[in-house]
């Protein structure tokens, strides 16, 4: 935090001073303080590199860090990296849908760093489906899943979808499910996804007028789920809108 005129103000980690040592953030997978969105000055010696989507990031001990300018910064792993479930059965949290997407839906815009999420969701649309058609008693709430999409259309924002006979996890913005190999793969997050609170490093962002928050390029909205409020996944920003709002990942 710091005060400004009298107002004390939420200071995002990347825009406060530098960890000058590359061990200051904690283990990604304990109960300490995450640390994402921190800036250091060094990496850990002889990390490993991978480059994702055409990001460079490097990672040691679980711990996955990106270039930021002249530094670097703590940041989640990129999705589809998968982890050993015993590292992080203890700290994970089962999720809740405020609904499931029944239908495929087409964008207008999708760029490469989406089409895994647009194949995914012809996927797991037609699963849905046949779970539905199963089990007439599972409320897909189709209303209110199509009224979200109409609004990340709207912004465009871009939907990755929720199989409904899938269980899904979340700690501190990353989302998980478990692959046929038994370990946590890290996914985009779905929308409909509620959780009861943002990570440390979330932002808030004005889009068509409304309040939103933003955590990475997920975008989030408040709603209120049987009379209680919760943070619900609306969708990810593509590249171009990231880009028009300033956030370049």
């Amino acid at each position: 935090m710091r005060l400004d005129n009298h107002e004390v103000l939420r200071v995002p980690p990347r825009e406060r001073e530098r960890v000058m040592v590359y061990d200051a953030p904690a283990h990604f997978f304990t109960h300490d303080p995450h640390y994402f969105g921190y800036r250091i000055q060094a990496l850990p010696p002889r990390p490993h590199k991978m480059v994702h989507w055409g990001v460079t990031y490097y990672y040691y001990n679980n711990v996955y860090y990106r270039p930021w300018g002249s530094v670097y910064i703590v940041c989640r792993p990129p999705f589809g990296v998968c982890v050993e479930r015993a590292m992080v059965s203890a700290t994970l949290s089962s999720l809740r849908f405020a609904y499931y997407h029944n239908a495929y839906y087409t964008y207008r815009e999708i760029d490469a760093n989406y089409r895994t999420i647009d194949e995914q969701n012809r996927i797991i649309a037609r699963n849905n489906a046949t779970i539905a058609a199963q089990n007439a008693a599972m409320a897909l709430n189709a209303n209110r899943a199509y009224s979200a999409y109409e609004l990340a259309n709207q912004l465009g924002l871009v939907q990755s979808y929720a199989n409904a006979a899938t269980e899904y996890y979340y700690e501190d913005g990353v989302f998980f499910v478990v692959n046929a190999k038994g370990q946590y793969e890290v996914i985009v997050p779905p929308a409909g996804a509620l959780v009861s609170e943002l990570p440390d490093d979330y932002e808030t962002l004005v889009m068509n007028g409304i309040e939103y928050y933003r955590v990475d390029n997920t975008v989030y909205r408040v709603t209120l789920v049987d009379g209680t409020p919760y943070l619900e996944v609306l969708g990810q920003m593509p590249t171009k809108i990231a880009k028009q709002y300033g956030y370049v990942y």
